[in-house]
């Protein structure tokens, strides 16, 4: 058999060349009148007046399927409609086309500050993907805003990068895999089983939208500067966290959305776990007179709160842990759903705030030292102001215990042995079920509430509280018997008895450094 080579004609390598195509975000509305137009998108709406006939027609063209980028630039009459996309850079989305296997990525800009791509050529450039870059697929769904739909191929993101790529193809996502370490595009593209042409686009594509950088030593040249490195203070997940969960770096539908209409509202009071089959411990309610007469002033307890890691011999009471628990986090009212409203739930009401009143947070007692307790798990049933004892199911139980109290120790230094932690979980789906993109972060801010809420109680009363900055998430679902993914602890917080040299009166002034920072400036 024999093989002749035929050389590509013109026609040949048009066919083949990877076309950039332009299109408008799918959630983009484009209404026309006349001369004028009106744009309405996610970050708001323009009206641009006064574009002529053509370049109207032109840009409802655009909006209803892709155009191929250069025939638009090696269009004369185009000018005022590239100007018009340079102005809205955020609502055109970018899609490489392969002519012979179809669409190979989609970039779709997510954030208002999404500048029109860049195009550097790369050349020999060795590159890399950013550390902030992932991988991930989104739930199938609608339309991703750009041409594509949620659930079809592999979605690449970052906090750094105002757009979403979605990689049409196996071969694409293996191109990103392999520029995980430092390589030229030809070595990147030989190794996923792309052309070369097609690794050229894509990485061209990538690098505009800021998901690549330079490798460490490596210069681009007199090409366009690719993204600068990546911010050096910052892990991975702590950016990704913040960017996802506030507006202005995606384009995610966010906050009190109810996404999860179709599944029931978990229960504003948990029920019993299957390790609560002991009596429960009614504690006693402090007597509000009693209490009022002897707490001191808010300013003082202000200036007074310190995070104390030392106690007394004689260590925490039952009443106190009892008054501590009341005053700081008990449920103070259910207020019933509407229930002719989808939207509605029952809110709870307690001492410190919570977004949507979700009342999601709980807290669970791991007692070493309580005068009046004996040493165990408690949970703390806020509506009935009980203590539930949690029943260990054997020696990996009461070893999850002591992983917890070790874990505590451990936050503090090791300065103090634990009498009484406190766990607080999060019920998530109290708070997942209205809210989306910011519900994590709002059980965070409800910790906070509550530390603080803790901090102020536990001052007035003469307690050795201290919030602590870290906990082991599996260690603290064995001990409790919870299921880490429907209810995880989210924060730790220590009780302990106050040392006599700790127990002084509290401040009689402010106390602040104002005068000494003045004088220097």
């Amino acid at each position: 058999m024999t093989i002749t080579e035929q050389p590509l004609t013109t026609a040949d390598a048009e066919l083949s060349r990877v076309r950039r195509m332009l299109t408008l975000r799918q959630d983009v509305k484009v209404a026309a009148e006349g001369d004028d137009v009106e744009l309405t998108h996610p970050w708001g709406r323009q009206r641009v007046h006064a574009l002529g006939a053509p370049t109207v027609h032109r840009l409802l063209a655009l909006g209803a399927g892709p155009v191929d980028a250069d025939a638009l630039a090696g269009d004369r009459e185009a000018g005022r409609l590239l100007s018009l996309l340079g102005r809205f850079p955020y609502l055109v989305t970018s899609i490489l086309d392969d002519p012979l296997t179809g669409p190979l990525a989609t970039a779709v800009p997510i954030a208002r500050s999404a500048a029109t791509p860049g195009a550097p050529d790369l050349g020999s450039t060795a590159v890399v993907l950013s550390r902030f870059a992932y991988l991930r697929r989104l739930p199938d769904g609608p339309a991703d805003g750009g041409g594509g739909t949620i659930g079809q191929g592999c979605v690449m993101e970052s906090p750094l990068a105002p757009y979403r790529v979605t990689l049409h193809q196996p071969a694409a996502a293996a191109f990103v895999a392999a520029l995980t370490t430092p390589r030229t595009v030809a070595e990147a593209a030989a190794l996923a089983g792309l052309p070369e042409q097609s690794g050229a686009a894509l990485a061209a594509l990538l690098a505009g939208t800021g998901f690549m950088e330079p490798a460490a030593g490596a210069a681009v040249g007199a090409a366009p500067a690719l993204p600068a490195a990546d911010p050096p203070l910052w892990d991975f997940h702590d950016l990704l966290f913040h960017s996802r969960s506030r507006a202005g770096r995606h384009d995610y539908t966010s906050g009190g959305v109810f996404a999860h209409q179709d599944v029931p509202h978990p229960p504003a009071l948990p029920g019993a776990g299957s390790n609560e089959d002991e009596p429960g411990i009614d504690l006693p309610v402090p007597d509000w007179d009693e209490v009022t007469a002897r707490d001191p002033r808010l300013t003082e307890v202000l200036e007074g709160r310190r995070s104390i890691r030392t106690y007394a011999e004689t260590p925490v009471t039952l009443e106190q842990i009892a008054e501590l628990l009341y005053r700081a986090a008990r449920v103070r009212q259910v207020i019933p759903r509407d229930p002719s409203s989808p939207n509605s739930y029952d809110a709870i009401d307690r001492p410190y705030p919570a977004g949507g009143a979700t009342g999601e947070l709980e807290i669970y007692l791991s007692v070493a030292a309580c005068e009046g307790l004996p040493t165990g798990v408690y949970r703390y049933d806020a509506a009935a102001h009980r203590l539930q004892p949690r029943r260990w199911h054997g020696a990996a139980d009461e070893a999850a215990f002591r992983e917890l109290l070790t874990a505590a120790w451990r936050a503090t230094n090791c300065t103090v042995d634990p009498q009484v932690l406190l766990t607080v979980t999060s019920r998530f789906g109290r708070l997942s079920w209205k809210y989306s993109q910011i519900a994590y972060a709002l059980t965070l801010k409800h910790v906070g509430v509550l530390y603080q809420t803790l901090y102020l109680v536990a001052t007035a009363m003469g307690l050795a509280p201290c919030g602590l900055g870290s906990g082991d998430t599996d260690a603290a679902a064995r001990a409790l018997g919870l299921d880490w993914t429907s209810e995880s602890s989210v924060g730790e917080f220590l009780i302990g008895s106050r040392p006599a040299s700790g127990s002084g009166s509290l401040p009689q002034g402010f106390c602040d450094i104002v005068d000494t920072m003045r004088e220097q400036g």
